[in-house]
This record gives C-alpha cells, structure tokens and sequence, in this order.
C-alpha cells in the first residue's frame, strides 16, 4: 500500500500535492487540535460583527491586482510579445505561493485550534453554562453547528497573511521592474497596496475576529513564502530571453552566402 502512495506522489507535480494537502485539512480527514478556554475569559467575550473586508473581497483583490500591475509595467517596458509572457508566468508562480501560503494558514489553524474573541458567542460551548470563575476547560463542544468548524481557528490570521503577501509582492516587484516609469505613479500603487495590506490586518482585531498575535503571526508566516516565490520561483523577476530569440541572434551572425553557396561569416 505505501509502495502504491509513493507511486502515485512520484507522478504528480507541486500543484497537485499542495492542492491535495489543502483539501485534506479543509476535509477534515486529518486530526486536528483544540485548545481550551477559561471560564468567563474577556478575551473570548467579544459579539460576532461580521467581516470588514469579507473572503470574496480579499481573493478579489488579492488574486486580481498583480496579474494587472504586472501586465500594465511589462507593456510599459517592452511592447513584444515577449513582455506578456513575462508577465503571466510570473503571475503563475505568485498563484503558487498564494496556494502554499493558503494551505499553510489552514493547516497551522487545523493543528492550534485557537478560539476567536468572540468564541463564546459564536460556539456556545455547553461546558461554559457550568463552569465557574477562571476553571479551565480543556475540552468543549460546540453547540452552534454553523460554527462548528470556525470558532476555534483563530491563530494565525489568513486574512492577514494573503493581504501581506499580495501587497509586498506587488510593492517588490515595483521595485526591480518600474524603474523606468513614473516615480511617482510607483510610489503611489506600493503606498496603496501596503496601506491596504495593513487595513486588512487592523480590521481583523477591530471585527474581534483575530487577536493581535494571530495578525501578527500571519504577517511573519508569509515571509518565508514571499522569499521562496520571489528568489527561487520568479527569480528576482529577472528576464531570461527565450530559446527562440538566442537562436535568431545565433544565425545573424551568418547572413549572406556566396554565389557557390558557401556562408560568409559578418562580424
């Protein structure tokens, strides 16, 4: 049987495996974790409010925003062909890390099982109704069905952590591609996208949907993946020149032939 599954692995690439990991953790099919609470914890106090910036709004903007920055410089730079290809691959490869960060949020959040602030109105633990002063309560049972599976994954922050990946992404890649645009107009995309990535992150703590070190923790755990996207996957968005373009170079060298056919080499 594990001769099987290692077969099988060998045959698929990281887009399937990060994706076969995800849906894993979102199955519930792995063992997840649970931490407890305190009896009458104001920390876990706090009423639902709802989301300031909902899930729709932040894949939204999280997934559409570079592929249109990206496009937009690379016209900019060079009008070929050539400049959209850059473009969408290295669009691909934040797509990737976008994944791998998700699945790493969801994955931390399935192990902690970290209550939200405002847990006790969200779950209805039974074992609060008897539970006195600050008894601690290892073990619960939620007694909302809707927030079975959300109430207990506050750490850390995935709003936070996509919203810190979008916005240093965009703001770096200004910053190794944009030099030949206006300076100005530059500033100004890097100044929205990291006032839009911090937003998030407040947001997440004024909703009570996260605590500070859940937010904070999001924003350190997209650090490796944004290193890992950029260095190793889009290679410091430097542009390599296509196979076809270094051969076209290759035959200029040899241009025009003699009556008896024979290649006379121009320099």
């Amino acid at each position: 049987m594990l001769n099987k599954v290692k077969l099988v692995w060998s045959k698929t690439n990281r887009w399937h495996r990060v994706l076969l990991i995800f849906l894993l953790v979102e199955s519930k099919l792995l063992p997840g974790g649970q931490v407890g609470f305190q009896c009458n914890d104001p920390a876990l106090s706090y009423p639902y409010t709802g989301d300031t910036v909902s899930w729709k709004w932040l894949m939204a903007i999280t997934l559409l925003l570079p592929p249109v920055v990206m496009l937009m410089v690379e016209r900019q730079r060079d009008k070929m062909v050539v400049a959209k290809k850059h473009a969408l691959s290295w669009y691909k490869e934040y797509v990737f890390g976008f994944l791998l960060n998700l699945t790493l949020i969801q994955c931390i959040k399935s192990v902690v099982g970290s209550p939200r602030p405002h847990f006790f109105d969200t779950c209805r633990p039974k074992e609060a109704e008897t539970c006195e002063a600050s008894e601690y309560i290892s073990s619960y049972t939620c007694t909302k069905a809707y927030w079975l599976n959300q109430s207990d994954r506050s750490f850390p922050s995935g709003h936070t952590s996509l919203a810190f990946h979008m916005g240093i992404f965009v703001v770096y890649y200004l910053n190794q591609r944009a030099g030949q645009i206006n300076f100005r107009s530059i500033l100004s995309i890097q100044v929205l996208c990291m006032t839009s990535a911090i937003y998030c992150a407040v947001s997440r703590m004024m909703d009570h949907r996260h605590h500070w070190w859940d937010v904070l923790a999001g924003a350190v755990l997209t650090a490796p993946i944004l290193v890992y996207t950029i260095v190793f996957l889009c290679k410091n968005f430097e542009c390599t020149a296509p196979k076809s373009e270094v051969n076209n170079g290759n035959q200029r060298e040899v241009i025009s032939e003699n009556t008896n056919g024979t290649p006379i080499e121009t320099k």
